[in-house]
């Protein structure tokens, strides 16, 4: 059996040299193959013949004939050792391209040797492959091993430093082969074997080193490149130094690719993040969303570093929202115009809302944290700026001082009311105004409730003073509202148009009743009557003294019995100082028509005695009118303003002054409306919004508390706060001393009770 091993190896042997490629032979014949094939597939046929058992131990394996086809393994193991130490490298080239070159040849060769030992791998190798002789691997597998040992390992240190050279040399802009690099790195990806895993020489010899070269390449040329150039070249240098490396992928394994990434994002964007900071607020000033979405596609490959950035945003539009709106303050106050204007108060916060709205979308693609940072910022400046709230201390980064309640509610429903409310033909005041403007605000008002109230009473003004431009729009919006919020936030307006509905009904039914009295001509023809329901419009009945003019007491009469025999049990509560009439007075020079006097109920009662004589003193009119010196004052003013009334002396009114009206009113229009210019009734509204606001804050806050006890019985007190705040979060911002002085009250009501021996902790009574 001896002397057949050595007559068959003396078969194979020779050939072994082509196939492997040796003195760069790369020939190869199918015949060659075939014979040498048939020798092996012969000689270890007939040894299996011969042997009907596997031994049971690596020592069993050289004895009988086993030892003859196991030194034909051997053999062949020695052959490779031997073949791969005689490889030598040619004088032009290095010893990259060595490797390369007879390694390329020497895996094609070791396919072929492994197809020619096919017999041996199947039966033998895989019988002798036990416990005791795993040693023992395919003959591919062999030739790897031995490229690993008397080639690679030898050597690894030289080939990696001339990869990493290449590299490097690639990324400086030179022409490199990097067929020949993607061969060599593939090369030990394949050397891995009989290792925990395949990877595990490809990533202790070379991704390691890798990595650590190109942090080191990378750290070096970022820093040496920031001390050169500015932060905008250099987020264009970074961004293409990613896609080079990038584009370089393709000769790396799929291991080696994430952290490749997470490698240069460290050394080109995270390490220097601070200098991209610096120049971000620099970036917004100038509009270049380019460069602004540059840094964010940049800063975004370290999601870390977007929160630093989106904070820096969100100081920053809130910065440029309160400086926006103090200019337009400044610019009132330098015009002497008054108050800021409605109009463009809101337009000011909404256009710094769509610029960086616009920003948001285009720069930072939506994503959520920037669309949260501009909320926030949006909630910041729109609710707390000078003239919101015009006692808050402002400092340069934009953070605010003292908060107190927003008057930010009152100038949208300033803007929605001149929105909706009539205009004169030629007016364009409400050019570039939309309900789309008031929801982008209404949004964003942390006080919606005081938004209602002061909306409310507008609109209860526009309803009764006829004065509203479209009853559809006035509907679309309260719907708007009612979808942002909740049924029951718009629940008092739904109300007040079905009382608008009432009160037509009862205007027909009063004229019909005129028409059956005989004292009918006595009865003013355009009269308007509203009756609303008190719980749901802003207005309070009228407190004071107040003497009706004898012209109208029997329209007011027949009113108020029709009334009260159709609902028995009801009664009417009369609002005097939201009442408005027009009066004719024929005041014009000879030829022209009478003016057109609009005023209020008071003003009416004030000016109708001059009808018996043109003079009356201030005591006569109180004692006429029977109203409070100061309201009398307030109401009597426009008439002294507007020239309809000579005031003598002209100074400080006192019981004694006289009142004269003209015998020729001079006034450049033929309607003349009076009631616009009563100062204390625009005083006693602001009051009177003001403590409707506290008192249904108040009530709600109550009702939140009563509520959350009667399903959890017993709560802490901490528990509690905090569920009442987000239960109030819709409405508005409750504060946690108005919550405790509530929760005091409705113990001392006898709605709660604090749990003995733990005060901390309250009980709710039935």
């Amino acid at each position: 059996m001896k002397r057949q091993l050595d007559l068959t190896w003396s078969n194979i042997e020779p050939n072994l040299q082509t196939i492997l490629g040796s003195n760069f032979n790369n020939a190869q014949s199918p015949k060659l193959h075939m014979e040498t094939y048939t020798a092996v597939y012969n000689f270890c046929l007939r040894m299996s013949l011969t042997t009907n058992q596997s031994p049971s131990s690596f020592n069993s394996l050289i004895l009988g004939y086993d030892q003859v086809i196991f030194q034909l393994y051997t053999n062949v193991r020695d052959y490779l050792a031997e073949y791969v130490n005689n490889l030598q490298i040619q004088p032009d080239e290095n010893f990259l391209q060595f490797y390369v070159r007879t390694w390329s040849r020497f895996n094609i060769g070791s396919a072929y040797l492994n197809h020619i030992f096919d017999y041996l791998n199947r039966y033998w190798l895989t019988k002798q492959k036990t416990d005791y002789a795993n040693d023992i691997s395919d003959i591919n597998t062999l030739c790897l091993v031995q490229w690993r040992d008397y080639m690679f390992n030898p050597n690894s240190r030289v080939l990696i430093d001339e990869i990493l050279n290449q590299i490097e040399l690639q990324r400086n802009n030179h022409y490199i082969d990097t067929s020949i690099l993607s061969k060599a790195i593939s090369s030990m990806v394949l050397l891995g074997i009989n290792n925990n895993t395949t990877l595990s020489l490809y990533i202790d010899c070379f991704e390691s080193v890798f990595l650590e070269r190109t942090a080191k390449f990378y750290d070096n040329e970022s820093n040496d490149y920031l001390k050169h150039h500015n932060v905008i070249d250099y987020m264009k240098k970074a961004e293409s130094r990613i896609n080079e490396e990038i584009s370089r992928l393709f000769y790396l394994d799929d291991h080696t690719k994430p952290l490749l990434i997470e490698t240069l994002d460290k050394s080109l964007i995270k390490k220097h993040a601070e200098e991209l900071y610096i120049e971000f607020d620099n970036l917004l000033a100038t509009n270049d969303n380019e460069n602004v979405h540059r840094m964010y596609t940049l800063l975004k490959r370290v999601p870390d570093t977007l929160t630093v950035l989106a904070n820096l945003f969100q100081n920053y539009v809130k910065r440029e929202g309160l400086k926006e709106v103090l200019n337009i303050k400044n610019n009132s106050a330098t015009t002497g115009n008054g108050p800021v204007n409605a109009k463009l108060y809101v337009k000011v916060l909404i256009k710094v809302y769509l610029k960086y709205k616009s920003i948001v979308r285009e720069a930072f693609e939506d994503y959520h944290t920037f669309t949260k940072a501009l909320d926030e910022s949006c909630r910041d400046y729109i609710n707390f700026n000078s003239i919101a709230s015009p006692r808050v201390n402002f400092n340069n980064t934009g953070n605010l001082g003292n908060l107190g309640n927003s008057k930010t509610p009152e100038y949208l429903a300033k803007y929605a009311d001149m929105l909706l409310k009539k205009k004169n033909k030629e007016s364009d005041i409400t050019n570039n105004m939309s309900e789309d403007d008031i929801m982008i605000i209404f949004t964003f008002l942390n006080d919606k409730d005081a938004f209602e109230i002061h909306y409310r009473k507008l609109l209860a003004k526009r309803l009764i003073y006829g004065t509203s431009s479209n009853l559809e729009a006035e509907e679309s919006l309260i719907t708007r509202l009612q979808r942002e919020n909740s049924i029951e936030y718009t629940s008092k307006m739904t109300k007040m148009f079905q009382d608008m509905k009432a009160s037509e009904n009862l205007k027909n039914e009063f004229f019909d009743k005129v028409t059956k009295i005989p004292n009918k001509d006595e009865i003013i023809k355009d009269f308007n009557p509203y009756i609303l329901s008190e719980t749901m419009w802003p207005f309070k009945p009228y407190k004071y003294n107040f003497k009706l003019p004898e012209e109208l007491e029997p329209t007011h009469d027949l009113l108020e019995s029709l009334y009260t025999m159709k609902h028995s049990g009801r009664f009417v509560k009369w609002i005097w100082n939201l009442c408005r009439g027009e009066v004719k007075a024929n005041l014009s020079r000879s030829g022209k028509p009478p003016f057109m006097l609009t005023m209020s109920l008071f003003q009416m009662s004030i000016i109708l005695p001059f009808n018996k004589k043109p003079t009356y003193t201030f005591k006569e009119l109180l004692d006429i009118t029977e109203l409070p010196s100061e309201q009398l004052a307030g109401n009597i003013t426009p008439f002294v303003t507007l020239r309809l009334l000579n005031q003598s002396p002209p100074n400080a009114i006192n019981p004694d002054t006289k009142f004269t009206v003209v015998k020729e009113y001079r006034s450049k229009r033929m309607r003349v409306n009076f009631a616009a210019n009563i100062r204390i009734e625009q005083k006693q509204e602001e009051e009177d919004t003001a403590k409707e606001i506290s008192d249904d804050r108040r009530l709600f806050l109550k009702a939140c508390i009563v509520r959350i006890m009667k399903a959890r019985k017993t709560l802490k007190h901490v528990t509690l706060l905090t569920e009442v705040i987000n239960q109030s979060h819709s409405r508005f911002n409750a504060q946690p001393n108005d919550i405790k002085k509530c929760i005091d009250d409705l113990i001392e009501r006898a709605y709660l009770k604090r749990q003995d021996g733990n005060n901390d902790v309250y009980e709710y009574l039935a």
